[in-house]
């Protein structure tokens, strides 16, 4: 499965936020690695550092958002965003659209994140 299948039959604008941040995601450390998951209704892509099971971010699109996993996120400095959700391992924000400062801060927080999974 690629990346395109997690983009198949959204929103325009959401694909492109998808993008953006799977950028993000591959751009803030080389070692960075992408995994697809997923079946008919439900995918994500996640990303790990090292081994597969060291998931640091995943991002996945319903028909309204694109949605943003952050792991690490009781250690990592998480700056402004809005992060959401009770999850034991991730905790997640909610996008539709990246300017330019919100790109600025997410990969600040993704490289948080990479930092804070080495303790």
């Amino acid at each position: 499965m690629t990346f395109e299948a997690i983009l198949e039959g959204r929103p325009e604008p959401l694909q492109k936020t998808a993008m953006q941040l799977k950028g993000l995601a591959l751009r803030v450390d080389k070692l960075i690695n992408e995994q697809i998951y997923g079946g008919t209704k439900s995918k994500v892509a996640l990303y790990s550092k090292g081994k597969p099971d060291n998931v640091l971010f995943g991002i996945q699109l319903t028909d309204k958002y694109c949605v943003l996993y952050l792991h690490y996120t009781d250690a990592a400095d998480t700056m402004s965003l809005k992060i959401e959700g009770d999850g034991k391992h991730a905790k997640h924000v909610k996008l539709t659209e990246m300017t330019p400062e919100l790109e600025t801060e997410i990969k600040q927080v993704m490289k948080n994140i990479i930092r804070a999974s080495r303790h």
